[in-house]
């Protein structure tokens, strides 16, 4: 559990009301109560500066930026990505400005209790002072006034230390794989995911990931471009996945099924499979995932690998699981 302590004193500036506030972290989670550095600002009208930096909601108008920004990470996003993060969790994006130039980006969506992070990028030039640090602290903060407790994100190995730092604590490894040519599978057709069935996959959802993605599932499931499948028994969902389809490319996720029966991820994970031959077909996966033997064998090989961190209590229960997506769990 973090907590934040705040001093504040407001100061009359002509029209503005300024606070200066001091944020304090305590890592609860250990016996010895790490604390962490002092993180100083001010707010100003919603925008909150943090040292000499400004962090503020992401509008339209900064989409150009951080596009821009984020693919200097290679990580080939366009304005519809975060038009749609802005969709799920409105002012859950951040743009953070040192003096007057946009310098970091930062995303951040909220389940209830469970809140993830993602998307944080920092101008070369401008990392090592403080902005990457500024960027997760007002994100905590964000989805702490949200009720979350529970905060989790996808790290590069490299930048492990860094959010433990800041009271994260590793959990496991995830392969992205990639192959950039499906072959087409041949495999037997199960049944779509239906508007009607959405609630059962909501709740089948919550009961293993921890927190309800309701509002993201339906708009990645009742979307016609999409594709999705489920399984059930006696009216019980088994297992259930999903994928994001583009025109060249697709990713496979969220997928969960109970532990005990591969068999059935299997089967679902070849339905869709079949649908996409010759896009380019990305997914991420535990290491030590039931369903690697299966991807392997059709053609994907591993780009990257990253660690999964949560700030708190880990949420997910055991299953078999894809992620939706490294920003948003």
């Amino acid at each position: 559990m973090i907590i934040f302590r705040k001093r504040s004193k407001t100061i009359p500036i002509g029209n503005w009301d300024i606070k200066h506030f001091v944020v304090a972290y305590l890592n609860t989670q250990t016996a010895s109560k790490q604390s962490h550095p002092l993180t100083t600002g001010l707010i100003v009208r919603g925008c909150y500066t943090y040292l000499m930096f400004e962090i503020k909601p992401l509008c339209k108008s900064d989409y150009d930026f951080a596009v821009e920004l984020a693919n200097t990470m290679d990580w080939h996003m366009a304005a519809e990505d975060f038009i749609f993060m802005d969709s799920l969790e409105p002012e859950g994006c951040f743009l953070l400005r040192d003096d007057t130039n946009p310098v970091g980006i930062a995303t951040c969506i909220s389940y209830g209790k469970i809140g993830w992070f993602g998307n944080l990028v920092i101008r070369k030039e401008s990392r090592k002072k403080g902005a990457g640090s500024a960027l997760v602290s007002h994100a905590i903060n964000y989805l702490r006034q949200k009720g979350v407790e529970t905060i989790g994100l996808y790290a590069y190995p490299y930048l492990v230390p860094f959010y433990t730092k800041l009271g994260f604590r590793s959990n496991i490894n995830f392969s992205v794989l990639h192959n950039p040519h499906l072959s087409p599978i041949s495999t037997k057709p199960l049944p779509t995911i239906k508007k009607s069935d959405l609630l059962s996959i909501v709740r089948f959802d919550q009961a293993f990931f921890g927190g309800n993605r309701k509002k993201l599932l339906q708009s990645i499931i009742l979307d016609p471009n999409n594709t999705s499948c489920c399984i059930s028994q006696d009216d019980q969902i088994l297992g259930y996945v999903a994928a994001t389809v583009y025109e060249k490319a697709a990713w496979i996720g969220p997928l969960i099924c109970q532990s005990q029966r591969p068999d059935i991820a299997v089967a679902l994970v070849n339905s869709v499979l079949s649908k996409l031959a010759t896009k380019h077909v990305y997914t991420v996966i535990p290491q030590d995932s039931a369903l690697a033997e299966l991807f392997f064998s059709a053609g994907f090989s591993e780009d990257f690998f990253v660690t999964r961190m949560f700030l708190g209590q880990t949420s997910t229960k055991n299953c078999i699981y894809l992620t939706e997506s490294l920003e948003r769990g």
